[in-house]
């Protein structure tokens, strides 16, 4: 499995479309270990060339803090998915990708997974976690 995050300073950056970086991630035959880390500088701006940068890359599942429609869409055209409404340490979220430990969020920021588990809505339909972790719900 190849697991691209969107990086910045070794946490997940905020949002697919505006990332500088992806840190790719390659796992051993058995999804057991992390064998190998690279980063790579996207260099062509918008939903299809980051697409097309991540098939490029043998990109099975991105992980981001939030992502809109049109990069969603461009992304599963490679039959690459999604995974959005995260924040936290890139290193840590490509374990619990590998491990099957990640949640898939049905819905654009609805907040159910990420920020090491802090979400919750309360009544006023606000983050649980109490600051702006970049998961789309603030």
């Amino acid at each position: 499995m190849i697991i691209a995050v969107s990086y910045k300073d070794g946490e997940i950056f905020e949002h697919f479309g505006h990332a500088e970086l992806f840190a790719i991630y390659s796992t051993n035959e058995d999804q057991t270990e992390i064998t190998g880390k690279k980063l790579i500088e996207v260099t062509e701006s918008g939903h299809q060339a980051v697409a097309d940068l991540m098939d490029a890359n043998g990109v099975d599942v991105v992980i981001v803090g939030h992502i809109g429609e049109g990069a969603r869409k461009a992304l599963a055209e490679y039959g690459i998915v999604a995974f959005a409404g995260f924040c936290g340490n890139s290193d840590d979220a490509a374990e619990l990708m590998m491990h099957g430990q990640l949640p898939y969020l049905t819905e654009e920021g609805a907040c159910s997974g990420g920020c090491g588990g802090c979400h919750g809505h309360d009544d006023g339909g606000e983050c649980g976690c109490g600051g702006d972790c970049g998961c789309g719900c603030h």
